[in-house]
């Protein structure tokens, strides 16, 4: 499960990463080439790490951790260090990334790798 999370949002960020250059959806998302960058890069990981199922999980712990912080900083700021403009959907939808690789990644991965993440 956590394989093909991480592959499916890989490959939807990346896609994103693209489209932001060509088609910012301003006033929605206001995507800059920074907020593209990073989805570039977050998503090209998330596609490589989908080949393992350890490296899924602790990306997906990872990545949920960052996207809750940029949700959280979105609450509070609407730009993001200067650089990464943070409009209401955009907080929306990084909580619910969040959200999503949290559980895939702790959740999850007991269904998983139950002898991999259980507690001694």
């Amino acid at each position: 499960m956590a394989r093909w999370f991480m592959r499916v949002v890989g490959i939807v960020l990346v896609v994103v990463g693209v489209v932001g250059f060509f088609e910012p959806l301003r006033g929605i998302f206001n995507l800059t080439p920074a907020h593209d960058l990073v989805h570039l890069l977050t998503g090209a990981i998330a596609v490589v790490v989908s080949r393992s199922t350890p490296q899924s999980v602790w990306y997906a712990r990872v990545f949920g951790v960052v996207y809750l912080l940029v949700a959280a900083a979105g609450l509070v700021t609407s730009n993001l260090f200067g650089l990464i403009p943070l409009m209401p959907a955009d907080t929306i939808l990084h909580f619910l990334l969040a959200v999503g690789a949290l559980w895939i990644g702790f959740v999850g991965a007991r269904r998983e790798m139950p002898t991999a993440v259980a507690a001694p």
